[in-house]
């Protein structure tokens, strides 16, 4: 099964972000597309003060996926595709 990374914006607007990763997610699943990795919710539980270490945590979750889908392009976002792009990962621009 394919791992896609979901790279989404999440710092303007945390609610309104995670409701659409979630729709994301949802429809990768019931599409048959592969499995959604997004660190939106594996780091739903911490705040901003944990930005830094949530940061170094997403680029290693690069590291091991297949594919990057890629809705934004704010500052995280570019990062991982940076990390993708050096790795040699696919990156799939969604917008």
């Amino acid at each position: 099964m394919k791992r896609i990374y979901i790279s989404h914006p999440y710092a303007k607007d945390p609610e309104e972000s995670k409701r659409k990763v979630d729709s994301i997610c949802k429809e990768i699943l019931e599409n048959g597309e592969g499995l959604p990795i997004s660190p939106l919710h594996m780091f739903s539980f911490a705040d901003d003060t944990y930005r830094q270490p949530i940061l170094s945590a997403c680029m290693e979750l690069v590291g091991i996926v297949d594919e990057m889908w890629m809705y934004g392009d704010s500052e995280g976002c570019n990062l991982e595709k940076q990390v993708a792009n050096q790795l040699g990962i696919p990156v799939v621009w969604k917008g």
